[in-house]
């Protein structure tokens, strides 16, 4: 019986997908005429997209993803405001640097040098769940260059963090190989049962997608970020130096995420000194999706009422 419900879930899925495929009222960011552009860095290059006017935000992708898991309307509604960048983490897309292995302070340092060959000034930095630790790196080892650190769905670092149920662990550290599989998985862990039904359509239908771009194998990378995910939640003097970040940090949560215990948000908001932190209670680990006006005003209010600090 099971099996047939999973069938008929999934066939729901995919015909819910194509009737409101042309109905769509969402906000878009049109992509027709974004190109990619490529930063050098030692030993590759990093691939980037920049868009929209303001000061600047640059957002750090989650664990197996690429540029394409970023919502549109979320980016979109940023852009009105702010200069967005978004990006491949190193070896992902064309995202390419002479690499065997990394560590988490590799993949920060890579953001430093794209925002430094940009030429930045204080940018507030975004990043989600594994996008997540990688920004506190980035904070622990560069505070001075960031304005503001945002921080969704994520973890601290050290044994305080909070791992997910080992069947849940089990499914995102062993993701099917084929491309439907992973959008089923991802459906089933990133919202809460209330929403998949709506969310499934988001997933598919809503996520910034470049013209001609080729996305990405997950399978490639994820041996080298687990092992990036492993080694930041045994990483206690790195969670010794989260306690003494000295900028404004925003903690963003959505109590219903699986993927990442909400309580890893609250463990952070008491970690890292006057952060603040906003929760969604029905929020899951993907909840740009959910709420991503919403979500992105909050950043835009938290970057406007705290750049008075940052200047």
């Amino acid at each position: 019986m099971y099996r047939y419900s999973q069938i008929f879930l999934r066939c729901l899925c995919i015909l819910l997908m194509l009737t409101l495929s042309a109905c769509s009222t969402h906000q878009q960011l049109s992509t027709k005429t974004l190109s990619p552009h490529y930063s050098l860095i030692q030993k590759g290059q990093i691939e980037y997209y920049q868009f929209g006017h303001g000061s600047p935000i640059i957002l750090i992708a989650g664990y197996a993803t690429d540029v394409t898991s970023w919502n549109s309307e979320f980016l979109a509604t940023l852009a009105e405001q702010h200069q967005v960048i978004v990006f491949n983490n190193r070896n992902i897309g064309k995202s390419l640097v002479q690499s065997s292995s990394y560590e988490n302070k590799d993949l920060a340092n890579d953001t430093y040098q794209l925002i430094q060959n940009l030429k930045l000034k204080k940018p507030a930095v975004i990043g989600i769940s594994m996008g997540g630790m990688i920004a506190q790196e980035l904070a622990i080892l560069h505070p001075e260059k960031l304005g503001q650190l945002i921080l969704i769905n994520t973890a601290i670092a050290g044994k305080d963090a909070i791992h997910p149920s080992p069947a849940v662990e089990k499914k995102m550290m062993n993701m099917p190989a084929n491309k439907l599989g992973r959008y089923f998985v991802a459906v089933n862990l990133f919202f809460p049962t209330s929403c998949k039904l709506k969310m499934a359509y988001a997933l598919a239908a809503q996520r910034f997608i470049p013209t001609n771009y080729i996305e990405i194998d997950p399978q490639a990378i994820m041996p080298q970020q687990r092992q990036l995910v492993m080694n930041w939640i045994h990483d206690d003097a790195a969670a010794k130096k989260i306690k003494k970040l000295d900028l404004p940090v925003l903690i963003l949560n959505g109590e219903s995420d699986v993927v990442i215990p909400p309580d890893n948000s609250v463990i952070l908001a008491d970690t890292i000194p006057n952060a603040q932190l906003i929760r969604w209670k029905q929020g899951g680990h993907a909840m740009i999706y959910q709420f991503p006006q919403q979500i992105a005003n909050e950043v835009d209010e938290f970057i406007t009422e705290s750049s008075s600090v940052v200047e």
